[in-house]
């Protein structure tokens, strides 16, 4: 069975909130130096380019980290064993 009427009611009453804008963007430069200009174009960059990049560098990070542990503890357990 079919009807004619609209099956919600539309809304009469104009809203009272006015709507809500995000904060601007600015686009211009505002890093200062080498490093922020470096670090802007870097993040310029496409997404995927930007992901890999530090994906490599979160390795190589980590990598350095698990290295140093490895030779510290080494050397303690050198030293240790080699008291007694």
């Amino acid at each position: 069975m079919s009807t004619k009427q609209p099956t919600t009611k539309s809304r009469t009453e104009p809203r009272t909130d006015p709507p809500r804008s995000a904060a601007p963007v600015s686009t211009e430069i505002v890093s200062r130096g080498i490093g922020g200009l470096a670090f802007e174009w870097f993040l310029a960059l496409p997404v995927q380019v930007v992901f890999l990049v530090l994906w490599v560098a979160g390795i190589v990070f980590f990598c350095a980290c698990a290295l140093l542990t490895y030779t510290g503890i080494s050397a303690l357990v050198e030293m240790v064993g080699g008291a007694f």
